[in-house]
């Protein structure tokens, strides 16, 4: 009857086996595995001490809503990192930072464009603690999020430096949206005032002249003078509302202006300017990284030298190649040593 091809496969104890085998012929090359695990710990070094260390700064903010706001539009982690990454760190404006701090000088003469891809590389931009996700009731306080911004520089003091500046990016770019969505609006205020006083001042001198048109013709006939009179009068009254409630407004986004106040919108302020990353010792991390690789990389060479070896230590290296062992011959000085002591 045929097996199956699982039940010739060994088990865990099987494997384990095997694994002591690989180490007991490891044990007569010692110095092959001992040099071949000092060489490959070597390269892992040379590798580590080439490597560029970069070190992270993080400045956090907070986006909030205004106090006028209720259920807004929903400013998901998603929405406000778009914002953050696509209108407040545009190309133009990564490539004026990256020139200010002298960001991979090798690129900016070379390629802008992978200029600014390395640039966004090496920040990041997270939102947590997101209020904006519940809704917000009448007489409830401002929602809010947090929004950590972060930058990775091979000098601290450089990481710290352009990652406040890209905060008071974030904040300057606020307030610049806000005077923009305030003066686009305080001119829209304007024109709807002015069209609501130009609307009175027609509809007054329509009522002026219907008046005066009722004293000079015939009484018989002033029936639809009366008539139109008293429509007019109805719309100058309506025109006098439109006209107030536009000047109301008008007051109210002045007020606003004034104040720095944003109803709808997202304000955003400073939380956490961070501090200046505690550069790593490198002769402590080359010290780690080498007893590591050492320990890491010591069995594993072990088992490759054992396996690799072709060289018949025992019995077991016989039977591995389809032969029966018959015994075992012993070293020739052994075997004497025994015969003169007995």
């Amino acid at each position: 009857m045929s097996t199956r091809w699982e039940d010739r496969e060994p088990d865990l104890r099987g494997v384990v086996d095997e694994v002591r085998r690989l180490f007991r012929r490891a044990k007569r090359r010692k110095l092959l595995v001992l040099a071949l695990t000092l060489l490959a710990v070597a390269l892992v070094g040379v590798r580590e001490a080439r490597k560029q260390r970069t070190y992270p700064a993080r400045v956090i903010l907070s986006a909030t809503e205004g106090d006028e706001a209720v259920n807004g539009a929903a400013h998901t982690n998603a929405k406000l990192s778009d914002y953050l990454w696509y209108a407040v760190f545009t190309d133009r404006q990564l490539v004026v930072m990256a020139k200010k701090h002298g960001f991979r000088p090798d690129l900016q003469a070379k390629n802008e464009r992978m200029l600014i891809d390395a640039f966004r590389d090496d920040l990041d931009v997270d939102v947590y603690k997101n209020e904006f996700r519940e809704p917000r009731y009448p007489g409830g306080p401002p929602r809010s999020a947090r929004i950590a911004v972060s930058m990775r520089m091979p000098d601290p003091n450089d990481a710290l430096a352009i990652t406040r500046d890209l905060g008071d990016l974030v904040i300057q770019r606020d307030a610049a949206n806000r005077k923009e969505r305030y003066d686009v609006e305080q001119k829209l205020a304007n024109e709807v005032a002015r069209l609501a006083e130009d609307d009175v001042a027609r509809q007054q001198r329509d009522l002026a002249s219907a008046r005066a048109q009722l004293e000079i013709v015939d009484p018989r006939a002033r029936g639809p003078i009366y008539v139109e009179i008293a429509d007019l009068e109805r719309q100058v009254v309506r025109a006098q509302t439109e006209l107030k409630n536009a000047q109301e407004a008008k007051r109210k986004l002045d007020l606003q202006k004034a104040a720095d106040k944003e109803s709808l919108t997202l304000k955003f302020d400073r939380v956490d300017w961070g501090a200046a990353p505690t550069p790593t010792a490198v002769w402590l991390l080359m010290v780690r990284t080498l007893l590591l690789s050492f320990l890491g990389l010591f069995p594993l060479v072990a088992m490759g030298v054992g396996a690799f070896d072709r060289r018949v230590y025992d019995d077991r290296d016989v039977g591995r190649a389809g032969l029966l062992p018959l015994g075992v011959v012993r070293r020739m000085r052994t075997s004497l040593e025994r015969g003169a002591a007995s």
